[in-house]
């Protein structure tokens, strides 16, 4: 028995050794098309060894030897195949008359296909639970059995082959990245009931403990998560891309910015432009506008009619005579009072003389009025001066006293 066990092993570790060999020159003679894979130079191959107890009567409740060995392939971190040889012992004791005691032996050869479970449900857990893995098994092959019946039972010798199917959760756990160990449940169908004589039953149970080596170690499909196998997505560097959109956003924006500017100073220069416009059709309104003649009251014209009935001018010249300064002033003093006012100087003349004379004197009189009070504080812009000469007398030329009236300077006063 010990000599076969170890022939399998020996037998086991031989084909997965020839495996790896196999898919590692594969794996250099297509070396461009496996760095495209996310395999690239990783091994997926691994043995174990496992061995435990079956149980397989429901009466006399016995407990025999199981064992076996397995080469199996990971596809990848999710799932894998497997190829498994089972060797489980099948004596019977004698139990009254219910079951008849014999020595049987079953030899399972079978296929199965093995799911990752924590890879599957939790592939982001950290590195240390990593190294803990529960995976389902399921498979079919065939059971070779034999069995010699005690002398005394009615059952005769029998051997054969019948299919089988299974099914078995493990959990593993990786000592390192060579070797890991693990606990195994199992459930193992057959078609014939003469496995069980008397209790009918066709399924049997069995818990293994199992060692198993990975060839490759730190490059097994086994040891590595599930994240770093996947295929790692290129994303492409994008930055001289978004240099380049920043460059051009910054580039409108500046020239937005600048379009603004512009369009503001236009904005400003056209409300200048507005407001000269306005100030050109106000100062357009008030200069047409016909201006509105002023009615002193009683005390300005009694001022106003002091000042031109005490004013008098040397012969035939402009020259204001002192003695009219005193009237003057006090007109002076209410034309500064009045800044709404604007003055207009009338110089006349009696018509004796030469007329263009005359028209000359009248307006240097008049003129001379006004600088009089000019230099007593009075606006020069509130005052005009006119010469009408002889025209517009207020008294007959023909009399001295007359003539004397129509040597005059008049004012006349308006609301700006």
């Amino acid at each position: 028995m010990k000599r076969k066990m170890l022939a399998l092993f020996v037998a086991s570790t031989l084909v997965g050794n020839a495996f790896a060999q196999e898919e590692q020159a594969t794996a250099t003679a297509e070396a461009p098309a496996a760095e495209e894979s996310a395999s690239a130079g990783l091994n997926h191959w691994s043995i174990a060894l496992k061995g435990g107890v079956d149980y397989y009567r429901w009466l006399d409740q016995s407990v025999n030897f199981e064992g076996g060995a397995v080469v199996e392939y990971t596809a990848n971190p999710l799932w894998g195949l497997g190829l498994e040889y089972m060797y489980q012992m099948n004596n019977h004791d004698q139990n009254g008359f219910q079951t008849p005691e014999f020595d049987g032996t079953v030899h399972d050869i079978d296929l199965f296909g093995s799911v990752n479970l924590s890879n599957l449900l939790s592939k982001y857990r950290s590195a240390a639970w990593q190294k803990l893995n529960i995976y389902a098994n399921a498979g079919a092959g065939v059971s070779i059995y034999s069995w010699d019946a005690d002398k005394f039972s009615s059952d005769r010798d029998d051997s054969g082959v019948l299919p089988m199917a299974f099914g078995a959760g493990v959990v593993e756990y990786d000592f390192n990245k060579n070797f890991a160990v693990g606990l195994e449940g199992r459930a193992k169908c057959n078609s014939k009931e003469d496995f069980a004589p008397a209790g009918g039953a066709k399924v049997n149970l069995g818990a293994n403990l199992l060692f198993r080596y990975k060839f490759g170690g730190m490059s097994n499909v086994r040891n590595v998560a599930l994240t770093d196998f996947e295929p790692k997505v290129e994303v492409p560097d994008i930055t001289p891309m978004v240099e380049e959109l920043k460059k051009q956003n910054d580039e409108a924006a500046a020239k937005m910015e600048e379009q603004i500017a512009n369009q503001n100073a236009a904005i400003k220069k056209l409300q200048e432009q507005v407001k000269f416009v306005q100030d050109s059709l106000d100062s357009h309104i008030r200069n047409t506008k016909e201006p509105e003649k002023y009615i002193p009251t009683k005390e300005e014209d009694e001022i106003i009619k002091t000042a031109f009935a005490q004013l008098e001018f040397e012969t035939n010249k402009a020259v204001i005579k002192k003695s009219s300064y005193s009237s003057l002033d006090g007109l002076a003093m209410l034309l500064k009072s009045h800044n709404e006012w604007s003055v207009i100087l009338k110089g006349y003349t009696d018509n004796s003389g030469n007329a263009a004379k005359n028209l000359q004197l009248s307006k240097d009189r008049a003129a001379s009025v006004k600088n009089y009070l000019i230099g007593k504080g009075v606006p020069a812009s509130h005052m005009q001066s006119f010469g009408y000469g002889s025209a517009d007398p207020v008294a007959s030329n023909a009399t001295l006293a007359g003539r004397a009236k129509n040597r005059r300077v008049e004012i006349e006063l308006f609301s700006k």
